[in-house]
């Protein structure tokens, strides 16, 4: 499975080499965006027989390292990257939408559910952020344009509570 959230997927499905790297409309600018208003970006992804001979570990590694590079030279990091390399036959736990992987934030309190989400492409993510009670974008040619989901994320009203003691 390739990276259709931030990356064009090409005709046979695998980003495996940098001539198919291509990033999605609008993905840098609505990042830079939701990074200026605080967010932390985590990148969940299920790349179905990564370390195999049909998808070796070290073209996976050399298109991510250059992601990365590309992203950051942007001014954009991700906090982590969480993969999962099995198939859907394998019925692993840790394979989008089952928590497996994301078990760690959830655990650790950086998650605010309020102001937290998940984007990808796919049902299956809806379904992770619905697992996770998070809200659920969909991205990419069968959902909305990054800058639409920017827009949605920042609408969300923050809000705070001030509690004073007075003598009164």
């Amino acid at each position: 499975e390739a990276k259709p959230t931030y990356v064009e997927l090409p005709e046979d499905h695998q980003i495996d080499s940098l001539e198919k790297l291509a990033l999605v409309p609008e993905v840098i600018p609505a990042l830079l965006t939701l990074r200026d208003a605080g967010y932390t970006f985590v990148v969940v992804t299920n790349q179905d027989g990564l370390g195999t001979p049909k998808y070796p570990q070290a073209a996976y590694d050399l298109v991510q390292a250059k992601l990365l590079e590309l992203f950051s030279s942007q001014g954009i990091t991700f906090a982590e990257t969480l993969i999962c390399p099995h198939f859907p036959a394998d019925q692993c736990l840790c394979r989008k939408p089952h928590l497996g992987l994301v078990r760690p934030w959830l655990a650790s309190g950086q998650l605010d559910p309020a102001h937290s989400a998940v984007v990808g492409d796919r049902l299956t993510d809806l379904e992770l952020a619905k697992n996770m009670g998070l809200k659920g974008f969909r991205c990419g040619p069968d959902g909305e344009r990054w800058s639409a989901i920017a827009q949605a994320l920042l609408a969300t009203p923050r809000r705070a509570v001030r509690d004073r003691k007075t003598k009164e």
